[in-house]
């Protein structure tokens, strides 16, 4: 018997390759939230630290705490003046130590200042300063900005009531109203002291003795309350 020849299988058609999806675009990251402080009120507390100190306050200079506080200070010695005094200061353990020797031959005067940022005596009335010093006579003096006056000096005598803590630190409170104005060191009438002119304030000895000195200064104080 013969047998029927086979009918062959249409061929499966292909199926084409799925394309691949695209990925969604990338989603840009949300900023991060940042608290931001108004500016009125960085503007009031630097005024309240600085520049308007509250009836009763006290705004603190200096506590040699920070290694700016120790760039401000300078030495002047009498060399000025072809003097031979020499004034020497260094820091440690967040106070000033001023200390060297006194020439009375020649200008007979060595002194330590630091130049005031512009307004941290305004609307002040003394200074109060924490100190240790020996039984010599040092002098706080106050020099004008140069050109607004004469370049005139205010100074008075640094005075203890004799009471110190365990430790030797004396509180010494320097008024304005004791001030007397001076021009390289002589007396002349001048006008008032007036807070806003200063430039510079420093600490002085010249009392006529030669030999040795030493200081000590723990903080500075500017005062509104009298």
């Amino acid at each position: 018997m013969t047998t029927p020849p086979t009918t062959p299988t249409p061929p499966t058609p292909s199926t084409s390759p799925t394309p691949p999806s695209t990925p969604p675009p990338p989603t840009s990251p949300e900023p991060a939230s940042v608290e931001s402080v108004p500016a009125d009120t960085i503007a009031v507390e630097t005024t309240l630290a600085r520049s308007e100190p509250l009836a009763g306050e006290c705004r603190r200079l200096t506590d040699f705490d920070e290694p700016e506080d120790a760039e401000r200070w300078v030495i002047v010695n009498d060399g000025v003046m072809g003097g031979r005094s020499a004034g020497f200061v260094e820091f440690a353990d967040s106070a000033m130590r001023f200390s060297g020797e006194l020439v009375t031959a020649g200008g007979g005067f060595t002194s330590v200042r630091f130049r005031t940022i512009g307004d941290e005596l305004v609307g002040t009335v003394r200074l109060v300063l924490r100190l240790r010093f020996d039984n010599r006579r040092y002098s706080v003096t106050f020099n004008d900005a140069p050109g607004t006056r004469q370049r005139i000096a205010h100074g008075t005598d640094i005075t203890s009531d004799g009471t110190s803590d365990d430790d030797g630190w004396s509180i010494v409170e320097v008024r304005y109203d004791d001030l007397r104005p001076t021009v390289f060191g002589q007396p002349v009438d001048a006008p008032a002291f007036d807070p806003e002119q200063v430039s510079e304030v420093g600490i002085i000895i010249s009392d006529g003795i030669d030999g040795s000195f030493e200081l000590e200064v723990d903080w500075i104080d500017a005062c509104a309350n009298s």
